[in-house]
């Protein structure tokens, strides 16, 4: 018993050892935070303790914030592997520290600065000579400049203190304006009650990246591998931590919480964060080069850069790399390994197939360039279709499969490096079948694709009207088409190309190309993460003019055939025939001649006449369209007319009254013997004074009606006074808020055309603001100059217009109203005055913003024009 006791125990310790030899030893990798832990980090939290980096093969340290770290020099100098940062990073870059942004979590900054309502600091325009609380770091992001120095207000203005980190010393008035985050510092002063002023530079139109995820140089260039698999696990951590906001809240209190902040601030926090993170994109973590570049200009203008700076190695693009330095794990591992094994995808020319054992076609000798690169030889291992090609590689007899498309599925089995070789589909039919411009024309026409192509399943959803039918390889789809088994066969463009040009010249043809194309890619063994480092590396390396070159190379094959002289003494029996044959055929030409040329002058005869009744027919349409644009013209006049007459209608009611009651008071008097001289002459000139206002009313509607030929140089400001005096009285009747935000610049137009205009957009909004009962009416204009540019957004909280709809409101005679309310003319007529006349562009759109911390929801029209400087 002691013994067979003794041996279990000696089996249960090898079973031990076993299991610890056998576990996959993680990658030990730091990221440093840029603050104390808060919802702000939610991602990395959640990518940790959902295990998204242990499942990618990482061990993560996340070093909490340090004020006395420099943590882009220690970073630049590999101290740390990853941390965040904010827009500022660009100047670190200036100071020749190797970091890298690999992505931008918020696409706009989260820091504000704040005033509460009794400091009666409700503009960028009062802070003028107050002070202002903030750290170092916020004071350079160019954000909060740009918003200040935009608004004309100098810095040496301002007076900056060091910052408290204590809302209360905005509250108690120890500073007039306080820089935070709007996702924390607005939750504390709702709290306790406190009014405030939100100075957000996005809304000034100054929306730059903050909280960028970034590493080094030298990390990516000695551990690519890592740096994809930790940008991976990172960005998926974020989308869990937005999809599960209360869960990862009760996460960050039970272990990452050192500020002791509440779960409903946290909340708060993450909802606004949220917001900054799908700020215009629908991609997280993006990051525009356009903006960048924006982002840098604005720190340069402002004389913060020291030198120029190359965005291009700034943000991480895998397309620009292309230094191939293997770290010493790779190099290692290439030292151990005598070959690579590689199945590959037979028949499928001119990329792949198997000769005699040989593998040739492009990724053939795309291989033999990795090769190269690597220093290792990569062998074939023979297969005879692609389906047992992938069943060698799930298995592990082959290392690589070096064609492959990612999909869901496959990315169980396989890692796939950074896409080589982007594929378009084409249709290929009888060459008698006409170009085809959509496959949704085809109705229950049968379509053959290879049935291993994972694009598939995509067709067969896109495309429900086609029946699809399998086949096994290109060569046998292609017979389907001639046999008339088929309609046609999809397949790659370099495919049906090279076996219409090798096999049916003739007969074949490519009728259509699709918007499908796939991306191909070197699939690794899942298990293998080393040799998937390598080839990484090594794709990325490659240029693509080489690649385009070698795939040129067999898509155009030149194809010799050796001489066969016993035919010699066909040719010549046949070009003796042909001699005899065009010796009779002239003889037959030449009594033809005058037949041809009595039948030539009838047809010229009878072209002319064709010709002439198609010139009378091409003169009536065109005054027909003539007529058309002057009736529409005509009818937009009108209805601009009787909106005029509206207008004065709202403005005279009042005067008229006051003529009416004045005038009856005299004859009273006069009857009653009451009318004494100091009464009539006050009366009098009440009388005339309302007639004065009358006829002032009259100049400013017939100002507006003068036509106007030639282009002038005025105030937009003026204009729209103008504009909102001629509406005034009919929007106050209606309880309608016009809140105005201008820029006053010049612009070179027609200012009545653009009243006109204003008139139509202010009065559409007037129509769909009716619709509301009870409800706060609110138009807003704003007026901002950016560069070269003004920007005129003019939005309503009318709720938007119906997205089935929105599309064609600038259409001709297109109208929401009914037809014995609107002609349906008059965006359209704004469309054409401001693109044509005025050379500018009229966009229309639904959108959402926020006053005085209510949402709303309205249409918003914005009108872009060139300034005068």
């Amino acid at each position: 018993m002691r013994l067979i006791k003794k041996i279990n125990i000696i089996i249960l310790f090898l079973l031990i050892v076993s299991t610890f030899s056998f576990s996959k030893e993680l990658k030990k990798i730091t990221l440093h935070l840029s603050w104390f832990d808060q919802f702000q980090f939610a991602g990395y939290y959640m990518a940790k303790e959902k295990g998204f980096y242990e499942a990618l093969g990482l061990d993560v340290e996340i070093i909490p914030f340090n004020f006395n770290v420099d943590i882009p020099k220690e970073v630049s100098e590999g101290k740390f592997d990853f941390a965040v940062g904010r827009e500022t990073l660009i100047l670190e870059r200036a100071k020749d520290r190797n970091i890298v942004a690999l992505y931008a979590l918020f696409q706009a900054t989260p820091l504000i600065l704040v005033s509460t309502k009794e400091s009666g600091i409700n503009s960028v325009n009062d802070f003028s000579n107050k002070k202002i609380m903030t750290t170092i770091d916020d004071s350079s992001e160019v954000s909060i400049k740009a918003m200040i120095i935009s608004n004309k207000i100098k810095i040496d203005n301002i007076k900056f203190l060091k910052h408290t980190h204590n809302i209360d010393d905005l509250i108690n008035k120890n500073t007039d304006v306080i820089s935070a985050y709007i996702s924390k510092s607005p939750y504390e002063l709702q709290k306790k009650g406190i009014e405030y002023n939100i100075f957000d530079p996005k809304k000034f139109g100054f929306d730059m990246y903050s909280d960028m995820l970034y590493t080094s140089e030298n990390f990516i260039n000695n551990d690519l591998n890592t740096v994809l698999l930790f940008k991976k696990a990172s960005l998926k951590g974020w989308e869990y931590a937005y999809s599960n906001i209360n869960e990862s809240v009760d996460v960050i209190i039970d272990k990452y919480n050192n500020q002791n902040l509440k779960k409903n601030e946290l909340i708060y926090e993450a909802k606004e964060l949220r917001k900054l993170s799908y700020f215009n994109t629908s991609i997280l973590g993006e990051i525009k080069k356009d903006k960048i570049q924006r982002i840098h200009d604005l720190y340069n203008l402002m004389g913060l850069v020291p030198k120029p700076i190359d965005l291009e190695k700034f943000v991480f693009d895998l397309n620009n790399l292309r230094n191939l330095t293997f770290s010493k794990s790779e190099l290692d591992y290439l030292e151990q390994r005598d070959i690579i094994n590689m199945c590959v995808t037979p028949n499928a020319m001119p990329y792949s197939d198997i000769k005699d054992d040989k593998f040739i076609g492009f990724i053939s000798d795309y291989i033999s360039l990795i090769e190269n690169r690597i220093k290792k030889p990569i062998r074939l291992v023979p297969t005879s279709n692609w389906k047992e090609s992938v069943e060698f590689a799930k298995r592990g007899d082959c290392d690589i499969l070096p064609s492959m498309v990612w999909t869901k599925e496959r990315e169980e089995h396989f890692n796939f490096t950074k896409s080589y070789l982007n594929i378009p589909f084409v249709l290929s039919t009888k060459s008698d079948i006409s170009f085809i411009n959509n496959l949704k024309s085809l109705k229950n026409k049968k379509i053959s694709v290879v049935e291993e192509y994972a694009i598939i399943n995509k067709l067969k959803e896109k495309y429900n009207n086609i029946e699809f039918i399998k086949v096994k390889n290109t060569d046998e789809g292609l017979k389907k088409v001639l046999n008339g088994e088929t309609f046609g066969h999809i397949d790659t463009v370099s495919t049906t190309w090279y076996k219409i040009q090798t096999k049916h010249l003739s007969k074949l043809a490519i009728s259509s190309k699709l918007d499908e194309n796939v991306d191909i890619s070197i699939a690794v063994n899942k298990e293998d993460n080393i040799l998937f480092s390598v080839l990484q590396k090594a794709v990325l390396s490659i240029d693509s003019n080489v690649r385009d070159e070698i795939l040129n190379k067999w898509i155009f094959t030149e194809y010799k055939k050796e001489f066969d002289y016993s035919i010699l003494w066909k040719i010549a029996i046949v070009l003796l025939i042909i001699f005899i044959a065009i010796l009779y055929r002239q003889r037959l030409l030449a009594k033809m001649n005058d037949s041809l040329k009595i039948a030539v002058e009838e047809k010229t005869k009878s072209l002319q006449e064709i010709n002439n009744k198609l010139e009378n027919k091409i003169k009536e349409e065109v005054e027909k369209n003539l007529k058309k644009d002057r009736l529409l013209s005509q009818q937009q006049k009108m209805v601009s007319m009787g909106q005029m007459i509206e207008n004065i209608a709202h403005q005279w009611r009042q005067p008229l009254s006051l003529i009416t009651v004045n005038a009856t008071a005299l004859k009273l008097k006069k009857d009653l013997n009451d009318l004494d001289d100091e009464f009539l002459l006050k009366t009098i000139d009440s009388i005339v004074n309302t007639s004065k206002y009358l006829s002032n009313t009259i100049d400013d509607f017939r100002y507006f009606f003068k036509p106007q030929r030639e282009k002038e140089i005025f105030y937009i400001e003026e204009c729209f006074k103008k504009t909102i005096d001629l509406l005034g009285a009919n929007f106050v009747e209606n309880k309608i808020t016009i809140i105005q935000n201008f820029d006053n610049v010049k612009i070179d137009g027609y200012e009545t055309e653009l009243i006109q205009v204003l008139i139509n957009i202010l009065n559409n909004s007037k129509d769909a603001l009716e619709s509301l009962k009870n409800e706060e009416k609110l138009i807003f204009i704003d007026i901002k100059k950016i560069a070269s540019k003004v920007y005129i957004k003019i939005r309503d909280n009318a709720g938007g217009i119906n997205l089935d709809i929105i599309e064609k409101v600038f259409e001709p005679y297109f109208t929401t109203k009914h037809q014995n309310q609107g002609t349906g003319i008059g965006l359209y007529m704004c469309q054409e005055i401001i693109h044509k006349h005025m050379n500018g562009n009229i966009e229309i759109s639904n959108v959402e913003y926020e006053y005085k911390n209510k949402k709303y929801k309205g249409a918003l029209i914005l009108i872009t024009l060139d300034i005068v400087e």
